[in-house]
């Protein structure tokens, strides 16, 4: 059986204080967001535009992480990660922005900063890579009846389930996508998991789908469980 796992901070926590995260710095652009193909609801956040700016919250090269997390924005990626996946042939990702504009690192302004600074990249993964089986992943609805599209489920409801598990024969075959109706942005495959830990790529947590539970009710709504 095919397996896959949820991509998630190290830490668990977008804005910690072993890793850099970062925050999105004036002019703020967006654009649309993605659409379920049959009653048309947004199914992702709004698009970020360029420019890209960000402020990095720390300086200090050894927080530099892989991964970069925050709030407005899908992933910011490192070079080193953009050119080992390039190398290693994996597929999922539709563009690497150009590199981000880094305005701040911590209290450093630009024109300030070390001798050397990070490259990072925005990533973009379209939706639909995958469609979650509901009933196998143990999913619960308090109001069901608020769901009127089967294809997407967008809705506004509470939901509780125990893990993620993927209907059979409806992954894309991408090494990192975003399956329909699963409660978390990015979901990855066995070969991106062997990347990871083959290159020891930084600020990322790799959890197993079926150790996965999710409860809106619950603080930190996700949770990992034996």
């Amino acid at each position: 059986m095919t397996k896959f796992y949820i991509v998630k901070p190290e830490e668990g926590i977008r804005f910690g204080t072993k890793w850099a995260y970062a925050d999105m710095v004036e002019p703020i652009r967006t654009g649309d967001s993605q659409h379920c193909p049959i009653c048309n609801s947004a199914v992702s956040s709004l698009k970020w535009l360029p420019p890209h700016r960000i402020r990095l919250s720390t300086a200090k090269p050894e927080k530099w992480g892989d991964f970069v997390w925050g709030a407005g924005f899908p992933l910011l990626v490192s070079a080193n990660f953009k050119r080992i996946y390039e190398q290693e042939g994996l597929t999922g990702i539709q563009e690497f922005s150009e590199p981000v504009e880094i305005v701040r690192m911590g209290a450093r302004k630009s024109g300030v900063f070390p001798t050397t600074h990070p490259e990072y990249h925005l990533i973009n993964v379209l939706w639909g890579g995958a469609n979650q089986d509901d009933k196998a992943s143990g999913l619960t609805h308090e109001h069901p009846e608020i769901i009127k599209c089967n294809f997407c489920r967008t809705g506004v409801t509470w939901r509780k389930q125990d893990q993620i598990v993927l209907e059979e024969n409806s992954w894309d075959g991408s090494d990192i996508f975003k399956a329909r109706n699963a409660p978390t942005s990015f979901m990855v495959s066995e070969r991106f998991k062997i990347m990871v830990e083959k290159y020891e790529l930084k600020n990322v947590r790799l959890i197993p789908a079926d150790k996965f539970g999710y409860d809106e009710r619950r603080t930190g709504l996700w949770f990992v469980h034996d």
